[in-house]
């Protein structure tokens, strides 16, 4: 047997996954998507919290920042950024899944930014947070705001392509410990690159707004649009489509179950 997975055996299993989650009902996608809103969120309070101890932002501060992204992804809660590549190869594979994505994607990411904006209201009016640790945060908040719009698209990108990685490498791994260790090693590259993400970045940027540092409509136009836009380009384009495309294009990928899914009309089995 081999030791690891084959791309065809790899994009079998994330397409799996994404058709069980493209069938989950909307309810239930809500409370992961609520889970994972609040979940993430302890990455930037991690992060916060060992700066205010270590004297600042760095390494040893970062290395807290996948704390948040471990809980969500081995949970099980459903991030959006995740959702640009399990359920999109099942729409690859059957185009009239088209709306449920819409779905599923809407639903996930309202439930995202709820969680995130419940657990910045809580951090700073709730005074969970030591002063040096809320400061940083806000600190945090301010910096990620002050980009141009297609500069944090950029980091976005980046952002949304390594969030997408990890979902496919999850699937290629065969046990719980290699995936918290890609989890931790992909994510830990965020800060360490100053790259961003939609979700896990909402949780800081939404306590500057509650401080009254960070106007709402900045929040939304400087961080939420662009960074929304460049983590569903790079997980999309440049995870979803390249994977999907490598298997579906060569003849190996004839020799998965998703045979039925990639071959062309003339080449499909009878199922």
């Amino acid at each position: 047997m081999s030791a690891t997975k084959t791309a065809g055996e790899i994009l079998e299993a994330v397409v799996e996954d994404g058709q069980s989650e493209l069938d989950r009902a909307s309810a239930g996608l809500a409370l992961s998507g609520l889970a994972a809103g609040l979940n993430i969120s302890f990455g930037a309070v991690a992060l916060a919290t060992v700066a205010a101890i270590t004297g600042g932002i760095g390494i040893t501060a970062m290395l807290f920042y996948p704390v948040g992204f471990l809980i969500v992804i081995l949970g099980r809660s459903q991030l959006y950024t995740e959702n640009t590549i399990t359920p999109v190869t099942v729409v690859l594979s059957r185009l009239g899944n088209v709306p449920n994505l819409l779905r599923l994607w809407v639903v996930i990411f309202v439930a995202n930014i709820i969680g995130a904006t419940l657990f910045a209201a809580a951090v700073f009016y709730g005074e969970v947070l030591p002063p040096p640790a809320l400061d940083i945060l806000l600190e945090e908040a301010a910096r990620k705001v002050e980009p141009g719009f297609w500069t944090t698209t950029l980091k976005a990108v980046f952002g949304g392509w390594i969030v997408a990685l990890i979902a496919w490498l999850v699937a290629a791994s065969k046990d719980t410990i290699t995936q918290a260790f890609f989890i931790f090693v992909l994510v830990l590259l965020i800060p360490a690159a100053d790259l961003t993400h939609c979700i896990a970045g909402s949780s800081e940027v939404l306590v500057g707004v509650f401080s009254g540092e960070v106007p709402l409509s900045t929040y939304l136009g400087a961080f939420l649009l662009p960074t929304t836009l460049g983590n569903t380009v790079g997980g999309l384009f440049l995870v979803a489509l390249l994977n999907y495309g490598q298997v579906a294009g060569s003849k190996s990928g004839a020799k998965t179950s998703l045979s039925g899914y990639t071959a062309t009309d003339g080449q499909r089995e009878d199922t």
